[in-house]
């Protein structure tokens, strides 16, 4: 787990700011978890839990699979992320759709869209890629065949799963949304009952998400955990758009299933200080799989398989390209087993640089999630440790290379090749070059330039 949280907080301990946060909330609910406790065993009188609706989860995504394969939408320049114009025409063909007039809206405005183009990328139906252009565009991957080979209890199973196992909660929500927030949220639809309505609670932890973190809400409302009442009207992203969320029954059993089956499968780096500040004790099974737990939400047998994870190659060469721009680059070989640390090598060997700083990279320019060196003060990945094959990386898929955290000498990195039948090189190999090498003390390639 990162324990430090940086930008603007500086180096403060996660723990330290989470348990702040709870000792100070009177209105925390602990009444929930007996009530969670109470009811995790509730089942329909069949065994299953049952639910109204999953077609408009399933339909959606289908219907964003087919805009972008047909309309092959080329993604902004800065966030690469789909253009108002794309949203706003993809949004009318929706069912969980925005109520919008006219293309004004960016994408992370458009929940459910928003909420679908992570998806894709976080199961790897998709990467983004660059086209024979040069702009980068969503590419398919072998996945999404797969997903669509699975019936509709199986395919909504894998996006509910893909959803609390990777979605990246630390970034698409800013740090006043933390674990707490969420857990009372889920908590407070776990001890609810059929027609009870759940409102904002003034003294509670989780009533930034009214306001700011009104997408849980509406990623919710996707999966067809219950209902929203909106309020309109709102000028600020501070302003509350969501005055009640009414839960169906469906929505009920399954935030029991995630809060206690499922928690330790929550995609936070602080799920261990949630379950030893609210002292839950959760049984593993090592020989257990997330799929194992989630296919228990539909009975009736009609889940049985997946999109499986991509198995790790053990052997074959990778060809990474390094730019600093179109005119200066280098491709480099390396074998499935060498590491992010070995990348890093060839690429201060490559540029001419004396490797006297500190560096990380980070997979699609995600700077809250990195493979930092051993010597920065980061928890989690460790570049010298990491090889490449164990990252499952698809051929065309991007990362950022940062080096020297003071000047931030940014590379883009494309995997420009997967080759499983080449000879293995023993050590990196330079195997193209292009343009001068800048001078590294210059105080960047923007001065440089």
């Amino acid at each position: 787990m990162n324990m430090y949280i940086e930008e603007d907080f500086g180096k403060y301990e996660i723990k330290q700011i989470l348990c702040a946060f709870l000792e100070n909330m009177e209105a925390v609910k602990f009444n929930l978890i007996n009530k969670i406790q109470s009811q995790k065993n509730i089942k329909t009188e069949d065994g299953s839990i049952k639910m109204s609706n999953i077609n408009s989860a399933i339909n959606d995504f289908e219907k964003f699979i087919e805009f972008i394969e047909n309309e092959k939408p080329i993604l902004s320049a800065t966030q690469e992320v789909l253009g108002r114009k794309d949203c706003y025409n993809l949004n009318m063909i929706l069912e969980n759709k925005k109520d919008v007039i006219n293309p004004s809206y960016n994408q992370d405005k458009y929940f459910a869209i928003d909420l679908m183009f992570s998806l894709v990328l976080a199961s790897k139906l998709y990467i983004k890629a660059y086209d024979e252009k040069g702009k980068v565009r969503l590419f398919k991957t072998d996945k999404l065949e797969s997903f669509q080979n699975l019936n509709e209890d199986e395919k909504y199973i894998f996006l509910l799963q893909t959803y609390w196992t990777k979605y990246d909660f630390e970034t698409k929500f800013d740090r006043t949304h933390n674990i707490a927030a969420f857990y009372n949220i889920l908590a407070e639809i776990a001890s609810a009952k059929q027609g009870d309505i759940i409102v904002k609670d003034e003294m509670d932890i989780s009533n930034v998400m009214y306001s700011t973190g009104a997408a849980f809400f509406h990623h919710l409302k996707f999966f067809s955990f219950g209902e929203l009442e909106l309020i309109n009207g709102a000028k600020t992203r501070y302003e509350d758009t969501i005055k009640s969320f009414s839960p169906n029954e469906f929505g009920i059993k399954t935030s029991i299933l995630l809060l206690t089956k499922a928690i330790q499968y929550w995609n936070r780096e602080d799920v261990p200080v949630l379950l030893e500040y609210y002292n839950l004790k959760v049984t593993t099974n090592k020989n257990e799989k997330a799929f194992d737990v989630f296919k228990t939400i539909f009975k009736g047998n009609t889940v049985k398989n997946t999109v499986e994870e991509s198995k790790i190659n053990k052997g074959g060469t990778y060809t990474f390209k390094v730019s600093l721009s179109k005119t200066v680059w280098r491709k480099i070989n390396l074998a499935y087993k060498h590491t992010f640390g070995d990348l890093h090598n060839a690429i201060q060997e490559a540029f001419e640089f004396d490797n006297d700083h500190l560096y990380a990279f980070f997979i699609g320019g995600n700077r809250r999630k990195g493979i930092y060196c051993k010597y920065a003060e980061y928890e989690g990945l460790v570049a010298e440790n990491t090889t490449i094959a164990s990252l499952n990386l698809y051929k065309g898929e991007r990362l950022l290379y940062l080096f020297d955290f003071g000047d931030e000498w940014e590379f883009n990195v494309e995997l420009a090749e997967i080759n499983e039948e080449a000879p293995v090189p023993l050590k990196p190999m330079i195997m193209e070059s292009k343009g001068k090498s800048p001078h590294q003390y210059s105080g960047g390639w923007g001065l440089y330039e």
